[in-house]
């Protein structure tokens, strides 16, 4: 039992992965840095994920991202809080990133060109208290585990980078995080690897009112391949919904209802492998407030800039 609990533990340092959020919409920084500003004033962007929550090992993931775009020197600047929980609060991540994108027009301002940079902090910590045994006389005993012992707590900056290109309604990005493969082992030295993420999209208007968003992700970290192809409807100026499918194993659903200044939307993950009855899919909750310019805020705009 104790070497089997060692081993996950040990697989967690080497195998370790940034969440995935499957409304790019929703989560638009995490995606790709350069999005910072793209609004063009105030965006706040908060999602919660709930992954496969029929195991008895949860998974819970929050997402915050507020950016701002700044008209004179004509770039974004963001500021992203994510929380990470592992079978509530065994294992946690926290971390904190600050966003520098600049905003180049290009094609007589019908194009844009947006490098970022965005410089981070994450705190990652384990709950030894949690690690119970129910074969052990005293259930509360946490092991020494022979020589080594795992840390409670690894702190590390983090470094990231995005390029994002717009003309008219398409944009194309590439992203790349955690260029300095920062060290987060909890048992030894344990490098968080580099995550690469693609993004293209376009956005085709049948009026004033309705939008349909063509959309396809790319996400590549520790050998692990995704493939997110999906579209999104915007209806009536209102209501949002949107289908894709996932490479590794589920096709994903949403809902929501947007306004003037703010958006809700529910998403639901359906796995479709043989986890499918274990796992139960995921759940995605989706909020955003967008303070856009005055002569702005009555046109129907892409979503990757709502």
């Amino acid at each position: 039992m104790l070497s089997l609990i060692y081993v996950l533990l040990l697989s967690l340092n080497v195998v370790s992965q940034d969440p995935l959020f499957f409304n790019t919409n929703q989560s638009l920084i995490y995606t790709n840095p350069s999005f910072a500003g793209t609004n063009r004033l105030i965006r706040n962007q908060f999602l919660y994920r709930n992954q496969w929550p029929t195991l008895s090992v949860n998974y819970i993931t929050y997402y915050n991202a507020t950016d701002v775009f700044l008209k004179k020197s004509k770039s974004g600047l963001a500021f992203i809080y994510l929380h990470d929980d592992t079978n509530d609060g065994l294992f946690k991540r926290d971390e904190f990133h600050l966003v520098y994108a600049q905003h180049i027009h290009l094609f007589n301002g019908k194009g844009k060109l947006i490098p970022s940079i965005q410089a981070g902090y994450f705190i990652r910590t384990l709950d030894r208290s949690k690690l119970n045994f129910g074969d052990l006389i005293d259930s509360s005993f946490v092991p020494q585990w022979g020589y080594i012992v795992p840390a409670e707590r690894k702190s590390n900056f983090d470094i990231s980078a995005g390029l994002l290109f717009n003309y008219n309604h398409i944009y194309i990005g590439l992203s790349a995080f955690h260029i300095n493969q920062p060290d987060e082992g909890l048992l030894g030295v344990s490098k968080l690897p580099v995550r690469l993420s693609g993004y293209l999209s376009y956005n085709l208007y049948f009026n004033d009112k309705n939008i349909f968003q063509a959309q396809l992700n790319y996400q590549n970290q520790n050998n692990a391949n995704v493939l997110i192809v999906g579209g999104n409807f915007l209806l009536f100026n209102s209501w949002l919904l949107g289908a894709a499918y996932k490479s590794l194993d589920g096709i994903v659903l949403r809902s929501g209802y947007r306004q003037k200044y703010f958006s809700l939307q529910l998403g639901y993950d359906v796995v479709v492998s043989k986890l499918s009855g274990n796992t139960a899919g995921s759940w995605e909750l989706s909020a955003s407030f967008n303070l856009r310019n005055k002569e702005e805020r009555g046109q129907l705009l892409d979503m990757e800039r709502w």
